[in-house]
């Protein structure tokens, strides 16, 4: 979001805002980051190359979601 000049009624509440979008997107990138640690430090899926498999793809569509997430709150408002 753009939030205009730093004097400009309202840019405390609008970066405020950018702040939570920003805390936001951190939840499904730890998410994802603990995901592909698993996939490959954990022995189980080691073992089996289709949980392996689902587990990355839960991983990427977990950064697809940290990255909109930081898009959303970076793109200026409409």
């Amino acid at each position: 979001m753009f939030c205009g000049d730093p004097g400009a009624p309202g840019y405390a509440a609008c970066a405020h805002q950018m702040t939570i979008f920003a805390i936001a997107s951190t939840i499904p990138a730890m998410l994802a980051m603990v995901l592909m640690v698993a996939a490959f430090a954990t022995p189980a899926m080691r073992v089996d190359p289709e949980l392996r498999t689902r587990t990355l793809t839960y991983a990427v569509m977990a950064w697809a979601i940290a990255g909109g997430t930081l898009l959303m709150g970076a793109l200026p408002s409409l």
